[in-house]
């Protein structure tokens, strides 16, 4: 897909902290990823599911699936993001979902991950 035809997330809060959270995946950046988690999402969304067991669901899903890439953003409002993403690795396609807090800093405060047709 070329850059021109890619859904454009920059728009939002909640798709510029998409994209960032599949960046730093993609570059297998780590230790940076897990910073970003343990500092961009609320305590809340912590709580229920730490930086730790998210990274390591993260980086099983990308084992399995290959980088995804951004085909259509489904919603996309400031503080909310809906984008269906395909796998690199055997075409499947993964929906995405983020929210972020209104005020800055836009902590996420959930994000699901999840294949469509299972």
């Amino acid at each position: 897909m070329s850059e021109a035809k890619r859904p454009n997330l920059a728009g939002s809060n909640a798709g510029m902290r998409l994209v960032a959270q599949c960046g730093l995946l993609k570059r297998g950046d780590e230790a940076r990823l897990q910073d970003f988690m343990r500092s961009g999402y609320t305590e809340a969304a912590l709580q229920e599911s730490p930086a730790t067991e998210r990274l390591a669901a993260l980086q099983a899903d990308q084992a399995r699936y290959g980088p995804l890439k951004p085909m259509q953003v489904l919603a996309l409002e400031k503080h909310h993001a809906l984008v269906l993403m395909q796998a690199g690795v055997g075409g499947a396609f993964l929906l995405c979902e983020l929210r972020v807090e209104e005020d800055y800093p836009h902590r996420i405060t959930a994000f699901s991950q999840r294949v469509m047709g299972e």
